[in-house]
């Protein structure tokens, strides 16, 4: 069975398609994909990939996967090597053996696909402009926080790949409201860390650090001040020390209108794409 393409929402669409096993639709190169359990398939998906990358795929936390073309992704194969091992430097963790399995990667793998060949051009829901969003960014000096590419401070999170690390939901809420997306560490031994965290020193010798978090441990923290210096330094030397958690250094965009607001989402979610 073949399921042409349409333009109907695909959560009215996928109730549909799952009362028929297997399910199939196009590639773009033309080849079929199959789902042997579709119900299954969804039920893995939603399960361990839905709450970052949306349960019909369009993007969150982390990006939308509903697309005909994944950035990573040459075929099948490497799918599931990246659900198995997962990417390194980004929010996206492996996949234990003992949560699933390799039938189960296959499954989620082949789902994933299948959603990308079910999806339009416009599925991701951004609608800017991503070359005059290119110009904002830099006009706006947005790199006088953010690295793109070698380009800018990294007092704040570095931009260089993040249309390959978020959504456009995510960057579109980041730029509205930055306090309620400062960027928090999901794997490894770091994990609930706040991987950009505002922060105020104070020295014994009255020395005032103003700046954000790079990393910390029990005798030693390390910040990036606001004027991009990055100083280290001991807790035992420390006389006040703010952890100022749910703050954004980043200034708010209540004097960026909507289309601003589109046209940068436009331009960070090509960052990281070779666009």
């Amino acid at each position: 069975m073949r399921i042409a393409k349409t333009t109907w929402p695909l959560s009215l669409l996928l109730p549909l398609l799952l009362l028929a096993a297997p399910a199939t639709a196009q590639e773009p190169g033309g080849a079929a994909i199959e789902i042997d359990d579709p119900e299954r398939a969804e039920r893995l998906y939603r399960a361990h990939c839905g709450r970052c990358h949306g349960v019909q795929g369009l993007g969150g936390e982390g990006p939308e996967l509903a697309q005909l073309v994944l950035p990573r992704v040459a075929d099948q194969t490497q799918l599931e090597g990246i659900i198995r091992d997962g990417i390194a430097g980004t929010g996206m963790p492996g996949a234990r053996a003992t949560i699933l399995d390799d039938e189960a990667v296959a499954l989620v793998a082949t789902y994933v696909l299948w959603l990308g060949a079910q999806t339009t051009a416009d599925a991701s829901g951004v609608t800017g402009d991503a070359g005059r969003g290119h110009d904002l960014y830099w006009a706006a000096d947005c790199a006088s926080c953010h690295i793109v590419a070698g380009r800018g401070t990294a007092v704040g999170p570095e931009l260089t790949i993040i249309g390959l690390r978020r959504g456009a939901e995510y960057l579109r809420e980041a730029l509205r409201a930055p306090a309620a997306r400062l960027p928090v560490s999901r794997t490894g031994l770091r994990s609930g860390f706040f991987e950009y965290l505002p922060m105020r020193i104070v020295t014994r010798d009255g020395d005032i650090y103003n700046g954000m978090r790079m990393n910390e441990d029990s005798f030693t923290i390390q910040m990036m001040t606001l004027s991009g210096a990055f100083v280290s330094l001991r807790k035992s030397d420390i006389a006040e020390m703010e952890k100022r958690v749910g703050h954004s250094l980043m200034p708010l965009t209540q004097d960026l209108g909507d289309d601003d607001v589109e046209d940068l989402v436009a331009y960070l979610t090509t960052l990281g794409r070779g666009s």
